[in-house]
């Protein structure tokens, strides 16, 4: 097998924004610390409010769509507990379960509902919400910041952790990890009215689908393959998604293959997706990100000899997108649920290929 080994769209060494830039030290939400280095206190809020089921007599729709959606999964989903189970730290119970109630009891049901109501909704035992509608019965802290990218971030923009033995996270570097919300900033739909819930909203706003949503998944990448002579181009697109992809967990990464069924030896494949390497400050530096930024191409160019077998033999190609740093896992530790899934794929020879509408141009590899 044949590995493409330069398709990187940032430098060796290329950052992202701080986190703090996008945090409003002020807002009634921001409790914590950048980073998650401690949990969320909700403060002395009534029982009804810890339990997502107590939101439910009046707000049965969001509760619903919500109980569907990964944030509720946040802390029972099989690929982190795999991981989290390999290496409990506490500083990553901070965003899966992340209320000082729910940390109180880990095998509890109210850790089990994860990312829940109150995550986002109580602080200082009250309600903390972008509005409040005029027959609300809750006393509502209003904040205009609440459901912004910024408020966001606080689990999907922060740096590389100092942890101590224990797990817990006793300082922060200036190394990035997740940068979700940088590359959004950065990206075509910073200026929407809806932040993030452009692409991730929904009919009653709590679905927040992601990479697990097979259909948000291929809308934004897009796989396209076209002919020039014996050359096959095949063209990986981020058509849709307002940030890079992969983001998120920093093992996320996909994989393009190009290949033959009779010669699998001299299968083609691309990486996307980023390495590290550690740095001085006990986090890790990025040394390579071939992740899509939004509206970004990656062309390949490979030759039909290449890829061996015979010159009428089909060609398939898939793109496919991995949860976890290992495709294959295996163990005590190997999730149940799916930790890949098929982004898009074909199967077609030469000749059946369209051809290419525009001059050849040099391969991305």
């Amino acid at each position: 097998m044949r590995v493409l080994a330069c398709l990187a769209l940032v430098a060796c060494g290329g950052s992202a924004a701080d986190p703090v830039a996008h945090r409003a030290r002020k807002a009634a939400w921001d409790v914590r610390p950048a980073g998650g280095t401690l949990a969320i206190d909700p403060g002395a809020a009534p029982p009804e409010l810890l339990d997502a089921q107590g939101c439910k007599p009046c707000h049965a729709a969001i509760v619903d769509e919500w109980a569907a959606s990964r944030h509720a999964l946040a802390w029972t989903n099989d690929i982190f507990q795999s991981e989290y189970s390999a290496r409990p730290q506490p500083w990553c119970v901070n965003c899966h379960a992340p209320l000082t109630t729910q940390q109180r009891d880990l095998a509890g049901p109210q850790a089990a509902q994860g990312v829940d109501c109150a995550t986002c909704h109580v602080r200082d035992g009250t309600l903390v919400s972008a509005g409040k509608a005029p027959s609300s019965p809750h006393s509502t802290v209003v904040d205009a910041t609440f459901g912004t990218p910024a408020f966001c971030a606080d689990c999907h923009q922060f740096t590389f952790p100092v942890l101590d033995p224990q797990g817990v996270a006793v300082a922060m570097t200036e190394h990035p990890m997740q940068t979700t919300v940088a590359s959004f900033e950065a990206g075509p739909y910073a200026g929407e009215r809806d932040g993030c819930l452009t692409c991730h909203g929904s009919k009653h706003g709590h679905a927040f689908a992601g990479a697990h949503d097979d259909g948000m998944l291929t809308a934004a990448v897009t796989l396209a393959a076209c002919a020039i002579g014996d050359r096959i181009r095949v063209r990986v697109t981020n058509a849709a998604a307002g940030h890079a992809v992969p983001t998120g967990d920093i093992h996320r990464h996909m994989y393009l293959r190009i290949w033959r069924s009779s010669a699998p030896e001299s299968l083609v494949q691309a990486f996307f997706g980023r390495r590290f390497e550690p740095a001085p400050d006990g986090g890790k530096r990025t040394i390579w990100d071939s992740t899509l930024a939004p509206n970004a191409v990656k062309t390949i160019d490979v030759t039909s000899t290449e890829l061996g077998g015979d010159a009428d033999e089909p060609i398939s190609l898939e793109l496919t997108y991995v949860f976890i740093v290992n495709e294959f896992p295996r163990g005590a530790h190997a999730p149940d649920a799916p930790v890949t899934k098929s982004i898009a794929s074909e199967r077609a020879t030469l000749a059946e290929l369209p051809a290419c509408e525009v001059a050849p141009v040099p391969s991305a590899r």
